[in-house]
């Protein structure tokens, strides 16, 4: 990834800032240093970085604060990256253009605001996206732009930390750190966590299958199982069981046999005794006094049907004649209200008389004027024509007066000033066109392309020949430091071979010795023995005279003291004691010279091998002679250099002259572009004068336009009011008119249509009244003869006075329908009297033949209906029905006992139905018990074989779980632990190993003095000092200075995990004010190293102010007294 420029807003303490890293002098520049006081906002750099790539920084993701601020009211988190929006101030964005390590240009914006732009407005939520350059295609959505990121760059936001931005005071911890400790800050500026999670889901796993395992074992245990034994005793209960069953059954079959006999004993008894009864009941009802009166009734009501029937028609003859009788009186009412419609009929007929005669009255006045009303409609369509007319050639009049006067007075002097004034700033661009294409034509000899295409060669050139200077001189360097190791491995050779030696000729001195200490202790021990166990016993027994049985002689003085025999042996002991410091000095001296050659002899190898695999010599040769090769030399030689400084010379004399040039002739171009923007504007000038003149003509011409539109209206208009005139003249005839109508033809038109519509109602209405006139007439007559023929009919109504005189509707229709009516009362009332008469003699010759009946029994038999009476001779009917069934169900019960009584089986005296009942329930309750018992063996017996069969499955399972977590087990006895802290240990400490190892390379360009070691499968780091014979020190005893060149050298060996991923700048953030002279400048050059080597630019954050002296190009952010905000410049 490639970062190319840098935008900062209102971010912290900056307030605005552009860096642009493809620019100078950043672009060249292998290392850059950012500088500024503390708190000026160094290291908001590296967070607007962060916060355009990442929507984060590394100071808010690494806090341990917690809580939150309020702003406008709105919580906002202590590390919400919202934090660093400047103080006082309404936005802030950081823009980044970068070049992805997939090739693509991006530019990443992160942003945030206050609502409505306001100090007051409540701050908003992040705006963050990222743009493809390439396709212009734009990522909004936080997971899309973290996608795309991870794409582009190929690090997610701690992995573009670690290796990118360097702390080293993270490497300083994890050197004074315990184990525990240096794994999880090893873990954390690894960024491999994934060994603890390893760790702990082995751990987590082997529990599980430990579980899986027991609760196998657990469900086997639960599964309950019979023995052989057991099982032959159940198979044997179930015979036992069976045949008590067979047993029980048989003698149920007898019992129940004789419990039916008596059962069905007592139920035929009962049924013959119920027959017997309801014979009885039967017989009853039928011979009793309702039975036979019903009987008198169905008789008389079938003898008296006829009878009944002229009874029922005389009651209704006499109904209808009554209802006839009330219907003419009805009628009579009617025919009063008949006559009084006939009364108003002739008053309406009067009143439409009187009005016809008005109307006509009104026609003969209005008789000349008929024509004119005929064509009152066209007449006024031409009169409001010529009124229009009129007006319009008027207005038309006053608009031609008006746009006259505008035309001469304004539109035509302001036409030719515009005209004027394009022609004279015609004839200035004319002439400055020229004057540029002379100056143009001046540039164009000078050949400025070609002049900046030779410049820009030659600064290719000075970059390759400055690229080469650098390679000669790494080339020149990397030989001296390989001559100097050379220099160092042959003294360390030699000087090992001389302890080699040392140590070889020892080996003499160290066996005598060696013998000499073992004699001397032989003859003290043999001494001491002696004195402690044989002489200080004799002296003990031995008196002065007695014979000594070791001498054989007389004991005649006081034998010595025992401080006498012990000083016998110091002489002896003394003289061990010698020998022995001198064989443990000899061979004290042989160990240290043996660990010495162990320990320098591995050194030496390590050296030597690093030293033939070192291949940096040449890969510096192959640089530098590829650099001279491009800076045109055929090979890199020892007169190289000075040919190099000589060309540089040469061409930086051409290049002064070439930019002498160029500069002449930028400045000549300068000033055709600055008349051109002249002309430029000129050409706008005279752009808006043409504009201005052309909209003068438009005005122009459309006013005369309207002048020329207006009069041929005005013609249009005086001759359709002519040929209106003239229309009218024809048709107005010369009588009195209330109105002129060529004085005033819209209001005589109006007058014209109100008259005309009056005289056309009139005579409509005058054909309305004859009409209805007529037919009022011939109603009347047809209404007047209709009244003489109900009077025909009801002469006892020609005295009938009329009701009052009112409006009838279809009067005639009312007077046919009284008529009508009166006719049907008149004839029902005839037909009715007629028929009562018939049916009364009819009813009379039947009571001659039944005396036996009268009026009175032939009303109470009519109360009776054909249903009723039908009901009551079924009921008659059932009941004697029901008397022949009773017969026959006695003797169906009394044959079905006797039979029953013939198959009697043998009983005991105590054998009730009651008791048999009792033996067989006492009976089911035995086989029931029997079937339960029976059917839990059987169920025990089957679950036995599943469980056989269940626990053969289990068994095999449960052992492959226990075959499992064993696997599993050892496993984790290697690895696991619930914290996942043993596998992280021991992953970590051989990740420490390749670490160093890394480390151990820069180590080498920064001094040749150290080197760091660690133990395989341990975190314990020493540090080798070659200056004191290579001997090994804990890191804790390190120096500042030293304690920085092991931060460093493990921070860009860190730098280099993941190479094709890389970010084309490093920065390292503090660190540097341990070091000093000599020490700074190598690690500065070291740092120089990486541009060469793998291209990488290094931004170095300090406010060193050595550092300051010794790198040319800064970042300087620059705070000035007490304010608040910062500016950044960028200096060479």
């Amino acid at each position: 990834m490639k970062l190319q420029k840098l935008t900062i807003h209102n971010i912290a303490s900056i307030e605005d800032a552009v860096i642009d890293f493809d620019a100078e002098p950043l672009a060249n520049s292998e290392v850059f240093l950012i500088t500024g006081k503390t708190g000026a906002g160094k290291s908001t750099i590296l967070d607007a970085i962060c916060l355009a790539l990442y929507a984060d920084t590394p100071r808010l993701y690494n806090t341990k604060m917690q809580g939150a601020t309020y702003d406008a009211n709105k919580e906002v988190k202590i590390d919400d990256p919202r934090q660093l929006l400047r103080r006082n101030t309404t936005e802030a964005f950081v823009s980044l253009t970068f070049i992805g390590s997939n090739t693509i240009n991006y530019e990443a914006t992160w942003s945030v605001a206050r609502s409505y732009k306001k100090l007051s407005g409540s701050i908003k939520n992040k705006s963050w996206q990222l743009t493809n350059l390439d396709t212009q295609k734009v990522l909004t959505k936080d997971i899309d732009i973290k996608a795309e990121i991870k794409e582009a760059i190929g690090l997610d936001f701690n992995q573009f930390c670690r290796t990118t931005l360097l702390a080293q005071g993270e490497f300083t911890r994890f050197l004074n750190s315990k184990d525990d400790e240096k794994a999880e800050i090893l873990e954390k500026i690894t960024g491999v966590d994934i060994y603890s999670k390893i760790g702990a889901k082995v751990f987590e796993l082997t529990s599980q299958r430990k579980q899986e395992w027991g609760n196998a074992q657990q469900v086997i245990k639960s599964i309950p199982s019979l023995s052989e034994e057991e099982i032959k005793d159940k198979n044997a209960a179930i015979i036992v069981l069976e045949e008590k069953s067979s047993e029980l059954r048989q003698s149920t079959g007898k019992l129940d046999e004789k419990r039916q006999w008596l059962k069905s004993e007592t139920d035929l008894k009962k049924r013959v005794d119920e027959a017997t009864e309801e014979l009885h009941l039967a017989n009853e009802t039928v011979n009793c006094e309702e039975f036979k009166q019903k009987e008198i009734l169905i008789k008389d009501w079938n003898a008296t049907i006829e009878a009944r029937g002229f009874l029922t028609e005389m009651k209704k003859a006499k109904s209808d004649a009554a209802n006839a009788e009330q219907t003419l009186d009805e009628l009579k009412g009617e025919f009063a209200n008949l006559l009084g419609g006939q009364l108003w009929l002739e008053q309406e007929k009067k009143r439409i008389e009187d009005e016809l005669t008005s109307i006509d009255a009104y026609i003969e006045n209005e008789k000349e004027k008929i024509p004119v009303y005929e064509k009152a409609q066209t007449l006024a369509g031409y009169l409001t024509a010529l009124s229009d007319c009129r007006q319009t050639i008027q207005k038309s009049q006053d608009k031609i007066n008006k746009d006259s006067k505008t035309l001469e007075e304004a539109l035509k002097p302001a036409f030719e000033e515009a005209k004027q004034a394009v022609d004279s700033a015609q004839k200035v661009i004319e002439g400055k066109e020229n004057e540029i294409k002379q100056s143009e034509e001046e540039v164009a000899q000078l050949n400025l392309p070609n002049l900046r295409s030779q410049r820009d060669d030659i600064k290719d050139l000075l970059n390759k020949i400055k690229t080469a200077k650098e390679r000669i001189e790494t080339f020149r360097q990397e030989k001296i430091r390989k001559e100097n190791i050379r220099t160092r491995l042959d003294s360390k050779q030699k000087i090992l071979k001389q302890k080699i030696k040392s140590s070889s000729d020892l080996d003499s001195p160290i066996h005598d010795a060696k013998l000499k200490m073992d004699v001397c202790k032989e003859n003290f021990d043999k001494q001491k023995d002696t004195i402690d166990k044989f002489a200080k016993t004799l002296r003990s027994k031995l008196h002065i005279g007695e014979m000594c049985p070791v001498c054989l002689q007389k004991v005649e003085t006081e034998l010595p003291h025992e401080e006498e025999l012990s000083a016998l042996v110091l002489g002896l002991q003394k003289a061990y004691d010698d020998a022995e410091k001198e064989y443990k000095k000899l061979n004290d001296t042989k160990i240290k010279l043996e660990a010495e050659i162990k320990s320098e002899t591995q050194s030496y190898n390590q050296e030597k091998k690093a030293y033939d695999e070192d291949d940096s010599v040449i890969l510096a040769e192959k640089k530098a002679n590829k650099a001279c090769v491009e800076c045109g030399l055929e090979k890199m030689e020892s007169s190289s250099l000075s040919s190099l400084e000589s060309l540089e010379v040469n061409k930086l004399s051409a290049k002064g002259d070439l930019d002498t040039q160029i500069k002449e002739g930028e400045k000549k171009e300068s000033i055709v572009k600055t008349k051109r923007s002249e002309l430029d504007s000129l050409r706008k000038k005279i752009n808006l004068l043409i504009q201005k003149a052309q909209k003068e003509e438009t005005l122009l011409n459309e006013c005369k336009n309207k002048i020329a539109t207006a009069q041929v209206l005005i013609n249009t208009k005086s001759e359709e009011a002519r040929s209106a005139t003239e229309k009218v003249q024809k048709s107005i005839i010369p009588c009195k008119w209330e109105i002129d109508w060529n004085t005033s033809p819209n209001t005589f038109a109006q007058k014209l249509l109100t008259s005309a519509k009056a005289y056309h109602e009139m005579t409509q209405k005058r054909q309305t009244g004859i009409s209805l006139l007529d037919n009022t007439k011939i109603i009347y007559k047809s209404v007047a003869k209709t009244v003489d023929a109900i009077l025909h009919l009801m002469p006892t109504w020609n005295n009938v006075s009329h009701s009052a005189v009112s409006k009838a509707s279809d009067l005639l229709s009312w007077a046919n329908e009284i008529n009508s009516k009166v006719a049907t009362a008149i004839t029902k009332k005839g037909d009715a009297e007629e028929k009562y008469n018939n049916n009364k003699g009819s009813l009379d010759a039947f009571f001659a033949k039944h005396i036996t009946l009268d009026m009175e029994r032939l009303a109470f038999l009519g109360g009776y209906s054909l249903n009723m009476i039908q009901n009551e001779k079924l009921l008659l009917d059932k009941e004697r029905e029901n008397v022949i069934a009773k017969n026959t169900l006695l003797a169906s019960a009394t044959l079905q006992y006797e039979k029953h009584q013939q198959k009697k089986p043998q009983l005991a005296e105590d054998e009730t139905l009651e008791t048999l009942d009792n033996r067989l329930t006492e009976i089911d309750k035995e086989l029931t018990e029997i079937g339960e018992k029976k059917g839990a063996i059987n169920q025990e017996l089957k679950n036995d074989a599943e469980n056989k069969q269940k626990l053969g499955t289990l068994l095999e399972k449960a052992e492959e779980k226990e075959a499992l977590y064993l696997k599993w087990s050892r496993l984790n006895q290697l690895i696991g632990n619930a914290t996942g802290s043993t596998f992280r240990k021991i992953a970590q400490s051989y990740i420490l190993t390749s670490l160093v190892h890394a480390a151990n390379h820069y180590m080498k360009t920064l001094t040749d003095r150290y080197t760091l070691k660690v133990n395989p499968g341990t975190f314990v780091i020493s540090l080798e000092d070659a200056y004191q014979g290579f001997a090994s020190r804990a890191t804790s005893t390190i120096s500042g200075g030293e304690s920085f060149l092991v931060s460093l050298s493990l921070a860009l060996a860190l730098s280099d995990i993941g190479q094709q991923w890389q970010v084309d700048t490093l920065f390292i953030d503090e660190g540097f004010g341990t070091l000093s002279g000599e020490p700074l400048q190598k690690a500065i050059e070291t740092l120089r190293s990486l541009h060469s080597k793998s291209g990488r630019h290094v931004g170095i954050i300090s406010h060193v102010e050595e550092l300051q002296e010794r790198i040319p190009v800064q970042i300087q952010v620059k705070q000035e007294g007490n304010s608040s905000s910062s500016q950044i410049v960028i200096k060479h």
